[in-house]
């Protein structure tokens, strides 16, 4: 069966790019003090759309794949209905998406003021097939990295890739089916895993970070202990060996030593170093175009009560823009330093429109530093979000040396920089 790539997005995008709320109170609550949750947070939620999509034949023969957005109700008792389809790319795509969302467990109903309240969520899925060029990682290159690597000492310092896997009891070894990296610094170990990678000229794809490590990654010379043990570890490659107590799967038994083999040798993704590069901010040069660098979402106007309010982000959202693409950057969990880039293609049509994710852009700016951007959420709603130029947090300038004055959101009451 084709595996079904479901992406982080949808954790991220159900924000006010997709999401709307709604009650069922005599004035609507557009923004609920407390989201309605699924059971376990967003990463179980992933973890039970992995394991109960199935890819309909029809569509997988026929090579059909692409994102189905489903709307629906998550009532007072946590229960889904009022199901549909706000985009799909073939109907039967959409009856497995409403199949699995169907039965999923109840969510944590959403509150507004200490009562629970309905509210209406719309979850993007997006069904992929494999790439049909993706490179495969063989097992003569790993068997070359380990050669060039044996019996090196020097701490892993720059970007390395996955190779694949050994395993202490024999098992045969494994080559890696993800695409995934180690970012290596004096300070902090990043681990980049790419979600999503659109083949041909399109400079698009998906990107999650993470500390997984929670440590910089330095020579140990340790192969038998339940820690991280960093070996045979050079400028080529290094191999990181660790005790597996949390998960059971084809690439990772249980109760063993796993050993994962990365290389700094092996065809590194320039998409992923284009990201790298524009989150250390190796932009355009500033001042040939007013974009160019990174901004800060300060908050999204709503309706409350009948007033316009400014209204923060569901996430702490960042865009970098250079001359020909633009990375979304949403930080979802900093103290674990856990966030997601989204980079894609962008066209500026003149300072006060932009081409982004195949829709217009409109730009209202206040002054050189702050702007209003104003897209169609995708159902005729139109959405006004607030930017202020910005550096990265702190913590992900540290890791790519930069020094970029941070626009910290004020509490409420926000400013009223919409001037309405």
């Amino acid at each position: 069966m084709k595996k079904i790539f479901v992406t982080w997005a949808m954790c991220l995008f159900m924000t006010a790019t997709f999401a709307q709320v709604v009650s069922v109170e005599a004035k609507p609550v557009d923004v609920p003090e407390k989201m309605a949750e699924y059971p376990g947070g967003m990463s179980a939620m992933m973890g039970f759309l992995q394991r109960t999509l199935k890819y309909p034949k029809d569509c997988e023969k026929a090579g059909i794949e692409g994102r189905v957005v489903l709307r629906f109700v998550i009532n007072e008792d946590g229960s889904i209905t009022d199901m549909e389809p706000m985009n799909s790319p073939d109907e039967r795509l959409t009856a497995e998406a409403k199949r699995v969302v169907s039965i999923m467990p109840k969510w944590t109903p959403a509150k507004n003021k200490g009562k629970v309240v309905k509210m209406r969520y719309s979850l993007p899925i997006t069904f992929r097939l494999p790439d049909k060029h993706k490179q495969t990682l063989d097992k003569g290159a790993c068997e070359e990295i380990s050669r060039q690597i044996a019996g090196k000492k020097d701490n892993p310092r720059g970007l390395y890739r996955l190779m694949g896997f050994t395993y202490e009891n024999g098992t045969a070894d494994k080559e890696a089916h993800i695409e995934q990296y180690k970012y290596c610094t004096d300070s902090t170990t990043l681990q980049l895993q790419i979600q999503k990678d659109v083949e041909g000229d399109k400079p698009e794809f998906w990107m999650s970070i993470l500390n997984q490590d929670r440590r910089p990654l330095n020579y140990t010379g340790r192969i038998a202990d339940k820690d991280i043990s960093i070996f045979d570890s050079g400028s080529k490659g290094f191999k990181l060996r660790w005790h597996n107590t949390i998960m059971n799967t084809e690439y990772m038994p249980m109760g063993q030593y796993i050993t994962e083999l990365y290389s700094s040798d092996y065809k590194i993704s320039p998409k992923i170093q284009r990201v790298i590069d524009l989150l250390k901010m190796h932009t355009a040069q500033p001042g040939t175009n007013k974009f160019y660098g990174c901004w800060r979402r300060v908050g999204i106007l709503s309706k409350v009560d009948g007033m316009d309010m400014l209204m923060p982000g569901h996430q702490d959202l960042y865009q970098i823009f250079d001359k020909d693409v633009y990375v979304h950057f949403y930080e979802l969990v900093a103290s674990r330093m856990y966030a997601y880039c989204i980079m894609r293609p962008i066209t500026y049509k003149s300072d006060n429109l932009l081409i982004q994710y195949g829709g217009e852009s409109k730009i209202e700016w206040v002054d050189n530093d702050t702007f209003r951007l104003l897209f169609d959420r995708g159902d005729g709603t139109i959405v006004t979000e607030l930017w202020k130029r910005s550096g990265l947090p702190e913590s992900y300038q540290k890791v790519f040396g930069t020094n970029v004055p941070i626009y910290q959101v004020p509490t409420n009451p926000l400013p009223n920089y919409f001037g309405r």
